[in-house]
């Protein structure tokens, strides 16, 4: 039984990615911030692992600003999933406060591996990474494609998951028998599994609420977290996926889509979510009151398509639908009464 790291497992992706690692067999040590945080991750897993598979989880605490703690929780492991990374709804008060954490925890969890003489590494990386900063009308991508941090519609989540990335091809360079895949998923919906729906689904969370008059003239490749966990074993598992980044999307939808595809979920909903499209000059004034709208204001008319073909073809990727994965997300915040 392999014993792997996974980083980040009290948020949203992270307990996915554990449950995943627990079931497939793998013994997993999870990374959290402080003790207070194990008794929420054990309850929220506890439903979706058996009791044996459960006694497989241990903890270790680690911060990505700091490095103390990151070497002694991978003593004994033989890979490692990077998944933890900060992502707010709301524009930080200094686009530093996600660029350093994120750059950080790469340089933190890398060297820690190679002082324990663990080479292969799967890092959650982002679509961010992909589709901004280019010249304007482009809107087809692929993993060849880079974000220019220093071009149009960068915000700070965007620069700090580029910046992250590209440090981690940084030290592949500088360090050969590094075995590393990076996974650039998109807009993340799907199944919750407790009380933090995570950063994605609390978009839906709002919309559910009424918090929103509308919905703007905005699309994102969308996929459902199942796919992305399943994405990230299938590239752990696969010799042939070293060296290599993939997109993990399903299929880029528009917002009013979204709106619509929450109802189809939950149509007693109808009075809450407003599926309209507004005019951008009103989200931007809409934006000075409700402080997540901010983070959406450079991507409004932008819909990008990201090529998911790499990873069907080299991995067998089989992800499941947009509108899926939207109704699934409406449907657990109604089942778990977070709305």
């Amino acid at each position: 039984m392999k014993k792997i790291l996974i980083t980040g497992v009290s948020g949203f992706l992270g307990s996915h990615m554990a449950v995943e690692g627990l079931k497939r067999g793998y013994k997993v040590v999870g990374t959290i911030r402080n003790k207070q945080k194990e008794a929420e991750v054990i309850s929220t897993l506890k439903p979706h692992v058996s009791a044996d598979q459960l006694n497989n989880l241990q903890f270790s605490y680690c911060d990505l600003t700091k490095s103390e703690g990151w070497s002694e929780a991978m003593a004994g492991c033989e890979a490692i999933i990077h998944v933890a990374s900060p992502f707010n709804l709301e524009l930080p008060k200094h686009e530093d406060d996600l660029i350093i954490p994120a750059r950080n925890g790469v340089k933190h969890v890398f060297e820690a591996a190679l002082q324990n003489n663990i080479h292969r590494i799967v890092q959650t990386s982002s679509i961010a990474a992909i589709m901004y900063g280019n010249e304007k009308g482009k809107s087809n991508f692929d993993e060849t494609n880079w974000t220019d941090v220093n071009g149009p519609m960068v915000s700070p989540y965007t620069k700090s998951k580029t910046l992250a990335e590209k440090l981690v091809w940084e030290l592949v360079q500088q360090n050969p028998q590094l075995k590393v895949t990076t996974i650039n998923p998109g807009f993340i919906l799907g199944p919750i599994l407790g009380k933090d729906p995570g950063t994605s689904a609390a978009v839906i969370l709002k919309m559910m609420k009424g918090e929103y008059p509308g919905v703007p003239q905005l699309g994102f490749p969308t996929v459902d977290v199942r796919d992305v966990i399943e994405l990230h074993f299938k590239a752990l598992e696969s010799e042939a996926a070293i060296g290599e980044r993939y997109a993990a999307v399903s299929e880029s939808i528009w917002f009013k889509e979204i709106a619509q595809f929450v109802l189809d979920a939950q149509p007693s909903y109808n009075k809450k979510v407003k599926a309209k499209e507004l005019p951008n000059w009103f989200i931007k004034i809409f934006s000075l009151f409700e402080k997540s709208t901010r983070m959406i204001i450079p991507d409004l008319g932008f819909k990008a398509n990201i090529s998911n073909e790499k990873a069907k073809q080299q991995l067998g990727f089989t992800p499941r639908s947009a509108k899926e994965a939207v109704m699934a997300t409406a449907n657990a915040l109604v089942e778990l009464k977070l709305v």
